[in-house]
């Protein structure tokens, strides 16, 4: 349902610096996500969310083409930026450098989640895919995928194409970075010594 429009204003409101509410669930009307809309192609775009709290969560990035309505400077954006302001909560953009406008926005963002080790989660159809990137290429991207308690599991290789949504260092992948830590840190225990 994207339209020349749509795009227009979220490229408008990624140039303000300005918080926005993304509407993408066509059967959950009062479904959306807010945040930082940071960077937008015809294909993708890239936001830093924040909670209905005023937390920042990390980044999601989706396709512009599931964007059924944008809204900034409601009250619901206003409340927002008074919960940021007072958690001092400091957005912090993902790529160091802007982005062209031609970028493939999805792979450079696994890319850097690749060179960051960043825990990623991928949601393909019903499937939510959670681990790291080991392998990245033009059509694919190789996660590490991990279990439920952060240990790795097996590996997964994904089309770039079938990725509808890709999160980063959200409180869920937080928790398994945490999980990962405390596994480490389990003690181990030794094989019997050897008669």
């Amino acid at each position: 349902m994207n339209n020349g429009y749509t795009l227009y204003v979220l490229r408008l409101i990624a140039a303000q610096g300005a918080l926005a509410s993304v509407y993408t669930d066509p059967r959950d009307p009062e479904g959306f996500c807010a945040g930082f809309v940071e960077c937008v192609s015809s294909r993708h775009l890239l936001m830093a969310e924040v909670t209905p709290w005023g937390k920042l969560d990390g980044w999601r990035l989706r396709r512009t083409s599931d964007v059924l309505q944008v809204l900034s400077g409601e009250e619901y954006e206003q409340r927002l930026a008074m919960l940021l302001s007072h958690y001092r909560q400091q957005h912090v953009t993902f790529f160091e450098a802007p982005l062209e406008e031609d970028d493939d926005i999805l792979r450079r963002a696994l890319q850097h989640c690749l060179e960051k080790r960043y825990v990623i989660s991928v949601l393909i159809g019903d499937e939510m895919l959670t681990g790291r990137v080991k392998d990245l290429n033009d059509l694919r991207v190789t996660l590490q995928l991990m279990d439920f308690f952060g240990r790795p599991a097996e590996e997964e290789t994904v089309p770039l194409r079938d990725i509808e949504v890709l999160s980063i260092d959200t409180e869920e992948e937080r928790m398994y970075e945490l999980l990962e830590r405390l596994d480490a840190q389990r003690p181990q225990l030794l094989p019997p010594e050897e008669e």
